[in-house]
């Protein structure tokens, strides 16, 4: 994936027939490799050493690309921060000393859904926008001082941060960041979003081509010093364009496994949808365990329709017990986060019917035709075809006969499975291996296996 794309063209065209022009498969899987970078925010660069200037601008974590822990040089005032789930990369990288450690903090999952909140109140009061962090340079930059700070950022070693938030709330430090980039063709690509912040020209010249990456949201405890957690996810306030023929299913457990949660906001977004969604991308990736309370109150609060309808429709014993079946749907992550927010809120709607129709299949199994012929729904539909046909678009059957019909064939096809393996274990015992039975198999009739002998034992 990413920059290791290159170094797979000899392998994927071993695995395409017809000798495909390689000069194109470089492009395509160079095209998948950056679709994989932006949904990861990683750049899966090989190791490498390289220095970083950090400006925090008063805030006492940053995010740092792919930093492998142990591998930094000593520098007072630093220390890395291993990521809870990959704990030989460190994303997030301490370069202040925070308060006194506190006693005690609330839990991950509390403190993730205090995080969504402030996300969306960040979102709401418009300070995830360009027109803020312009905003914040025309305000805490002079006029003089700004040319000198467009040649700081145009080299490429400097991390300059613009910070939209930062305070502690329940003994933890949460803060929300942009980083300031000058982008030219040798602005290094690592799999973030940027944003032109400028588009006028100065003093009659070009448009600067001064941006801004995607907001970055860290939380971490303030239980120790130097923190050993932190959580860090992307936020993304717009819908991304991708091409929409990559099936999701094909890439989620490779995102989620090792990329950066991202977090997608829009204008309907609630705020206990948006806290909700950073405790789910938190469970998704393996920053909370599912044992956590916090995860189904944080369903409950978020989505009150679906919990509600799952309570009534299934008589759940409370509220709680409703919002955990849903959680228990919610376990693998089901949308592409460049769909936009939207595709949240249709996963959780569609994850709460299927929540209700399984139960209702657990309390009325015989009216159901799957469970009368004793398979699988999947199954079913998979076999429907060879004793029904399509009237625009539905099956149209009488689901009596089709029980019967599809009962009859399954009897056929146990007994000729039955018959198979009998027939397999004569061969065997005639002295047959396991393939030559088995091609024996295929060109001959069950029945024949009696007389049937290896070479030379006739």
């Amino acid at each position: 994936m990413g920059h290791w794309s290159e170094g797979l063209v000899d392998e994927a065209a071993k695995l395409i027939s017809g000798g495909p022009d390689r000069r194109v498969l470089r492009d395509k899987l160079a095209q998948v490799g950056r679709e994989i970078d932006v949904l990861s925010g990683r750049s899966f660069q090989p190791a490498r050493q390289t220095t970083s200037v950090i400006e925090p601008n008063g805030l006492p974590f940053v995010d740092i690309p792919d930093l492998q822990v142990g591998s930094m040089e000593p520098v007072a005032g630093a220390w890395e921060v291993p990521d809870p789930v990959n704990s030989q990369i460190a994303a997030v990288l301490q370069v202040s000393p925070l308060a006194s450690p506190v006693p005690n903090a609330a839990s991950k999952a509390d403190a993730l859904w205090i995080a969504g909140r402030l996300v969306a109140e960040a979102s709401q009061t418009g300070r995830l926008s360009a027109d803020y962090v312009l905003h914040w340079l025309g305000t805490s930059v002079d006029h003089e001082q700004r040319q000198e700070l467009f040649r700081r950022i145009m080299a490429p070693a400097v991390r300059f941060y613009v910070p939209i938030l930062g305070l502690s709330a329940n003994g933890w430090w949460i803060q929300i960041a942009r980083r300031l980039i000058w982008v030219t063709s040798e602005t290094e690509d690592d799999g973030r979003l940027v944003e032109l912040l400028l588009n006028k020209t100065m003093n009659g010249g070009e448009v600067p081509p001064l941006a801004a990456v995607e907001a970055i949201l860290i939380a971490a405890p303030m239980t120790r010093h130097p923190a050993d957690w932190a959580f860090t996810a992307r936020i993304w306030p717009v819908q991304v364009q991708r091409p929409n023929d990559r099936p999701w299913s094909k890439l989620a457990d490779a995102i989620h496994g090792h990329g950066i949660p991202t977090i997608t906001l829009d204008p309907i977004s609630t705020p206990y949808e948006i806290a909700c969604q950073v405790v789910l991308k938190g469970y998704w990736h393996g920053y909370l365990s599912g044992d956590e309370p916090a995860l189904a109150n944080a369903v409950a609060m978020a989505y009150p329709r679906q919990v509600d309808r799952i309570q009534r429709e299934t008589r759940a014993p409370s509220k709680a017990s409703a919002a955990a079946t849903l959680l228990e749907q919610l376990i693998r992550p089901g949308f592409d986060p460049a769909q936009g927010a939207e595709a949240t809120r249709r996963y959780v709607r569609r994850k709460a019917s299927i929540a209700v129709m399984q139960y209702r299949k657990g309390e009325a199994p015989d009216r159901y035709p799957w469970t009368q012929v004793g398979i699988s729904e999947r199954r079913y539909y998979k076999l429907l075809p060879l004793f029904a046909r399509k009237v625009n678009g539905r099956y149209d059957y009488d689901y009596g006969d089709v029980v019967a019909r599809m009962k009859a064939h399954l009897d056929r096809e146990d007994k000729k499975r039955a018959i198979r393996a009998a027939a397999l274990e004569v061969l065997r015992e005639h002295g047959f291996g396991n393939e030559a039975a088995r091609k024996w198999l295929q060109r001959h009739p069950p029945e024949e296996a009696v007389n049937a002998w290896p070479r030379g034992r006739r």
